[in-house]
């Protein structure tokens, strides 16, 4: 019987040993930070580390793969060593279960943490986003409240002129109202923009998804873009389901179409609460009283557009303006089962038969 090479027989358990620990390790990737520290208790083990410097923003792009990621972990020296972040990966299943997005990694984090990490999706990037139908007061107190800005630093930011095109849009001494686009903004990660930074990200979101296709088929129904942002945010304001957009934007094309004054609510609410300073709130209660206020925003007391937009209404119902439902609506009025739907009418006597059917008349 032939002897075994001492060397060769020392190098082949060694081997095994190495395998066996990086598989026990990409198993370990599936459970918590902790087990993975345990596994990887000693660089030699296949810890790759950033020994120093701040906490680093980390893009992965949909379609990125595991090589392409080493890379870039290590020109930005998440990672010391991309062979060994590499290996790492490849005992753990491979690059095509990394996940898309915004991480920040720290100094320190063990290699198996960034990919366990980008496995699971866990991400750092910040995704702000602003409601609908808000005033510009209104918008101030939100930024406030969650500690975005400074409602001083708001203020600031939305006054006075500004260098950014659809801003152009304004007629002499319109104020921003109805030209910050509310949406979701994908922030990155690290600190929160300033107000300034923000209102320049709105208004060029604005710019970007009001189409030029969009202003085109505004301009050739007769419509400025001012205008069309006017009648949205009553829009914005009237409909709360996205779906009815569309039909009370026709019903109100209708009305204006044929000099019908355009009756509705929000605008006297935002009338009273623009006067009284929202002492009642920004969208008051309203009684009928209010209806008699004088004010070139009161739709009641005032054929056609009001002078500009009561609100930031979203893409949604800019859309639905300029491309409205095609009806014979004239009159809607909300339902009252609770489900934020409209009953919608093309003559006054279904009208009043649809409030009757609502108030028990």
């Amino acid at each position: 019987m032939r002897s075994r090479d001492p060397l060769t027989l020392a190098l082949a358990l060694s081997a095994l040993y190495v395998i066996g620990v990086l598989v026990f390790v990409g198993l370990a990737l599936e459970d918590s930070p902790e087990t993975i520290a345990g596994a990887l208790a000693t660089p030699s083990e296949g810890v790759a580390v950033r020994v120093q410097g701040a906490p680093t923003c980390f893009t992965v792009a949909s379609g990125d793969g595991g090589d392409a990621i080493a890379g870039q972990l290590v020109v930005q020296q998440i990672v010391a060593s991309e062979r060994q972040f590499t290996l790492l990966l490849e005992y753990s299943g491979g690059g095509a279960g990394l996940r898309a997005g915004v991480y920040q990694f720290h100094p320190g984090m063990a290699a198996a943490e960034v990919i366990r990490r980008l496995r699971k999706g866990d991400t750092d990037d910040i995704q702000l986003s602003i409601p609908e139908g808000l005033r510009l007061e209104e918008l101030s107190e939100w930024m406030e409240t969650n500690e975005i800005v400074t409602a001083a630093a708001w203020a600031a930011a939305i006054e006075g002129a500004r260098p950014e095109p659809i801003a152009a849009e304004r007629p002499e001494g319109a104020s921003l109202l109805g030209y910050l686009l509310p949406a979701t903004y994908p922030l990155g990660c690290g600190e929160l923009p300033n107000a300034e930074s923000l209102v320049t990200t709105m208004l060029d979101t604005l710019d970007e998804q009001f189409t030029p296709e969009l202003r085109a088929e505004a301009e050739s129904a007769g419509w400025s873009v001012h205008e069309v942002l006017t009648l949205a945010s009553i829009v914005e304001k009237e409909a709360i389901m996205p779906d009815e957009q569309p039909l009370i934007a026709s019903a109100l094309l209708n009305r204006l179409a044929l000099g019908i004054a355009l009756q509705t609510d929000p605008t006297v609410q935002f009338s009273v609460a623009t006067a009284n300073e929202g002492e009642r709130g920004w969208w008051p209660e309203i009684f009928l009283e209010d209806l008699q206020y004088d004010s070139l925003y009161n739709t009641y007391q005032y054929p056609g557009l009001p002078p500009g937009p009561i609100a930031n209404p979203g893409i949604g119902a800019i859309t639905a303006v300029v491309r409205p439902a095609t009806t014979d609506y004239f009159y809607f009025v909300a339902r009252c089962d609770g489900s934020n739907r409209h009953e919608f009418a093309a003559t006054l006597e279904e009208h009043n038969i649809n409030v009757a059917r609502c108030h028990g008349g």
